[in-house]
């Protein structure tokens, strides 16, 4: 059994990488893993997660007691096998919502080595418009230490026959994983 943490950052309910994320989900409980998801462009004014903790000399900043990224999201990072990023294409790159949270990652780097990853993305775009997305996402992998198990890019998510073939494999992903 992996302990399995996904994080999305589409603020649409049912958008097509909320999509890929919900099959990738259903596939990885069926699959008998111990997942939890955090759907961090869903979070509203309660749940500040861009908030960018500073632990620097001098630095003050005010992280109300409800935070819950460093509350909830990165203890259970700190214990996952797996991360999961989930993101739809925003002018070429990570949508906000997500690319917050993970540079709330930054003071726990060593702590977050030695882990495995996957990446999905969806887009209205080509798979060609996704090549700095895949860049980035590789450095990102390189950087935190983290092995790529596999990586979904739904490109042309606008169409629905195509979208399902992809939240099909996401699905499938999801229940390979042990």
């Amino acid at each position: 059994m992996a302990r399995v943490v996904i994080l999305t950052g589409s603020p649409h309910y049912d958008g097509a990488s909320q999509k890929l994320a919900d099959n990738f989900e259903k596939g990885i409980k069926e699959a008998g893993n111990d997942v939890y998801r955090y759907d961090a462009g869903l979070q509203g004014e309660s749940q500040p997660h861009f908030l960018q903790l500073e632990h620097a000399p001098g630095m003050e900043v005010g992280i109300p007691d409800n935070d819950l990224v460093e509350k909830g999201v990165i203890p259970k990072l700190l214990d996952a096998d797996i991360v999961v990023l989930v993101s739809s294409l925003y002018y070429f790159g990570l949508n906000a919502q997500l690319k917050t949270v993970i540079d709330r990652f930054y003071d726990y780097n060593h702590e977050l080595k030695d882990k495995k990853m996957i990446f999905m993305m969806a887009g209205y775009g080509t798979q060609e418009d996704m090549d700095a997305v895949k860049l980035h996402m590789h450095k990102l992998s390189d950087y935190m230490r983290w092995a790529m198990i596999d990586e979904i890019y739904a490109d042309d998510s606008w169409n629905d026959q195509k979208l399902a073939k992809f939240a099909q494999k996401a699905y499938k992903l999801g229940k390979s994983i042990k």
